[in-house]
């Protein structure tokens, strides 16, 4: 983007504005004053209000923002503009309400599906960080369809596939030899990697298919089994979980660790730390329907780690009611000292999963294939 010196004086001020108001990196910044002043833009505008989202800011904190921006603009812009015909008055007024009105409409469209998508894709189940959900509605039916014929011709022509599921947080993969394709179906070689996948899930019958463009998976089941040889169906595809999370999360086990939490200057204590991961927390206020916080919101959370206290600061980034508790998670505030320490303990939770991985036996529905 050219230098903001070089821009109007409007764009300026708008990007003075949203730079008062607003956290989030200059390119951004930059991209978002030149959508409301009309200017060339290098991001499409959906892509940019997502990355406020990304940052904590809700709907009705982005949209204020906006419309003091819309304020300074429709002021410098129609200042002594009465001198102009009326009618040449209105139709300048008329594009501009338009233009203003096409972004609140897609901050309410991004807003909501960004919080939708947060909603379902972070709701854990008793599991923990084992979730079986995927985000349909990121990919449409026809892409869905393409995609699965695409990696179906690739695994017939390499003779091989890619299947992984999540244990206890922590992705575990399997390559295997195709050994025929049919419709929608797969069969393949079983081998020992095959088996920890499938024991990774509560029925041992299911897992995920890395499709070839490795953006996106499909959801596999068990078809008939035999000696030496496992059938995979393929079912919905879906962008891939593995994509979806940028920091590798693990739950905790084997105690509970004990936090609180301080939102609005007021201090919560029932609070249990879920999961962790360099970027952020899952955390569980427990004995409540009520929620204690709202997405978007900045809060402090204090708690142990192997015996060092931790005071982590960040955004709320969705919540959940569950089971008489509140489920929430927690995007961190970089800090050095805080990643440093929660980098230790995921690395020292890792080594317990891989151990409890290894004793893994076989799942009931894959017996009959060794």
């Amino acid at each position: 983007m050219a230098a903001v010196w070089k821009k109007p004086i409007l764009y300026r001020k708008i990007l003075d504005i949203l730079s008062q108001d607003l956290h989030a990196d200059v390119a951004t910044l930059e991209c978002l004053a030149a959508h409301v002043c009309h200017e060339c833009v290098e991001r499409p505008l959906a892509e940019v209000l997502h990355e406020f989202f990304h940052h904590g800011l809700t709907v009705p904190q982005l949209l204020s923002v906006l419309l003091k921006c819309e304020s300074v603009r429709m002021e410098r812009m129609f200042a002594g503009y009465s001198s102009q015909p009326v009618e040449a008055q209105y139709k300048d007024l008329q594009a501009v309400i338009h233009h203003f009105n096409d972004i609140q409409e897609a901050v309410l469209e991004v807003g909501k599906a960004y919080l939708l998508r947060a909603e379902e894709g972070l709701h854990e189940q008793e599991e923990g960080l084992d979730s079986e959900r995927m985000a349909l509605d990121t990919v449409d039916e026809d892409a869905r369809e393409a995609i699965l014929e695409r990696s179906l011709h690739v695994w017939q022509r390499h003779r091989h596939m890619k299947v992984y599921n999540f244990f206890q947080g922590v992705p575990v993969y399997a390559t295997v030899d195709v050994l025929h394709v049919d419709g929608h179906s797969v069969d393949v070689r079983p081998n020992a990697d095959l088996m920890k996948v499938f024991a990774c899930h509560d029925e041992g019958n299911m897992a995920y298919g890395i499709c070839v463009d490795e953006k996106d998976q499909v959801r596999v089941s068990l078809g008939e089994v035999s000696h030496g040889k496992v059938q995979l169906l393929m079912g919905e595809v879906a962008q891939s979980l593995l994509n979806c999370r940028k920091n590798l999360g693990v739950r905790i086990m084997d105690q509970e660790i004990q936090a609180e939490m301080k939102v609005r200057g007021r201090h919560i204590k029932k609070v249990q730390l879920r999961d962790i991961s360099l970027a952020g927390l899952g955390l569980s206020v427990l004995h409540t329907d009520k929620e204690p916080c709202r997405t978007g919101e900045v809060i402090e959370c204090r708690f142990s780690l192997s015996g060092k206290p931790i005071v982590a600061h960040g955004w709320v980034r969705w919540v959940l009611l569950t089971h008489g508790e509140v489920r929430l998670g927690m995007e961190l505030r970089p800090h050095v000292a805080v990643q440093q320490a929660l980098q230790k303990e995921v690395f020292q939770i890792q080594r317990k999963i891989i151990v409890q991985l290894n004793d893994l036996g076989v799942p009931e529905p894959l017996k009959a294939a060794l």
